[in-house]
């Protein structure tokens, strides 16, 4: 992981970068490769919720090349609906507000932006992020430390990918999944060991990319991009 770069979703560098619209159609992961399962706990949330774009998609089914034998990984959510997202990043705000006696709106934006990005900026909207995991062949989850969607705040900052309050094994087990995602091309947000994305605002801004590949839409647009497939 890049020691040098923690840069949060809440930055301005984030939301200063410029999108070059794509049109890139959306796949279902369910269907798209046989040894990468998806978790259907979340499928309350948006019937869309286990798609993201064709070149997400394709590069999973390339990392998972780099994995262990016996070790798949296990999807948790792909796209996320912007007003889930936007009614998620108000929940963590008024929960910061709620426990923290700085009021500075910087600092709270910053602080509840470490657990769920802000809507202008957010990867999970455009189709580029993806949360994950990793299983064994028995279908088990591996230990990477805490839970998925864990907290940060309330593990001790444990969701933090390189986090050394974990077990030993849990830090290899997330060195396992970096090695797989990174190899080719997505990045990390660093206070979430779960959440990797490529061609969003924030992964241009971690591989200096000159723009974003993708913009945010909507259940409709989406829906629309899907017929034109």
């Amino acid at each position: 992981m890049n020691e040098l770069r923690k840069i949060l979703m809440s930055d301005p560098i984030v939301s200063s970068i410029n999108v070059h619209p794509s049109q890139e159609p959306f796949v279902d992961l369910v269907h798209f490769d046989p040894d990468i399962v998806v978790d259907q706990s979340l499928s309350n949330r948006s019937r869309y919720f286990s798609f993201v774009r064709f070149s997400v998609a394709n590069k999973l089914s390339l990392a998972k090349r780099f994995l262990p034998k016996g070790i798949r990984f296990l999807i948790k959510e792909g796209y996320r609906p912007l007003h889930i997202q936007q009614r998620a990043f108000e929940r963590a705000l008024q929960r910061v507000k709620e426990n923290s006696s700085n009021q500075d709106l910087d600092y709270l934006m910053a602080e509840a932006s470490k657990y769920v990005a802000p809507p202008n900026v957010a990867p999970h909207p455009t189709g580029g992020a993806v949360d994950l995991t990793l299983i064994d062949s028995n279908g088990i989850e591996l230990d990477l430390g805490t839970p998925f969607d864990a907290i940060p705040q309330e593990t001790d900052y444990a969701t933090f990918f390189d986090a050394t309050n974990i077990t030993v094994q849990a830090i290899q087990n997330r060195q396992i999944l970096a090695h797989a995602l990174q190899s080719v091309g997505f990045v990390n947000y660093f206070t979430e060991w779960w959440h990797w994305s490529y061609g969003d605002r924030y992964w241009a801004v971690m591989t200096n990319a000159d723009q974003a590949l993708y913009n945010p839409v909507s259940e409709q647009e989406l829906f629309n991009l899907l017929q034109k497939a």
